[in-house]
């Protein structure tokens, strides 16, 4: 008998009813000697607030990189900085685990994602407009 290699997309549903897939919910990677040894410690700092889940540090990282301020200007590291701010977390996510073995059925099991906190809107605005500016750069490429 030969077995085939076990492929599984987790799709999640928030307490709103709002369903994601994971790929969007993962957390940024922000090494912070990725900066330099001469590199900004408040950005440093921010960017160790920003890698907790620190929606506000999410933010301000965000307009640091969208602007250059302290780092070398990055929109897509700025889209994602907001995306994750803009996002709620938190609460109670519903995971689908698919069937194992003959005969049976998957099901959905609650996971409990610590306390919800809801997105900013600050950042939602500037996830947009950055989004807007990256589509117009790849058109007029």
């Amino acid at each position: 008998m030969r077995i085939g290699p076990l492929c599984c997309a987790i799709w999640t549903y928030s307490e709103s009813g709002e369903g994601y897939a994971d790929e969007d919910q993962c957390q940024l990677a922000l090494p912070l000697g990725a900066y330099g040894s001469g590199a900004d410690p408040a950005v440093q700092a921010l960017a160790a607030r920003a890698s907790t889940g620190d929606k506000q540090a999410q933010l301000d990282l965000g307009i640091r990189f969208e602007e250059g301020a302290g780092v070398a200007r990055d929109l897509d590291t700025a889209k994602k900085l907001y995306r994750q701010a803009a996002s709620d977390s938190g609460g109670t996510i519903w995971i689908y685990t698919p069937p194992v073995g003959n005969g049976t059925s998957g099901r959905v099991v609650p996971i409990t994602k610590g306390e919800k906190s809801l997105g900013l809107a600050e950042a939602k605005k500037r996830f947009e407009k950055v989004n807007q500016a990256l589509r117009l750069e790849i058109l007029n490429d």
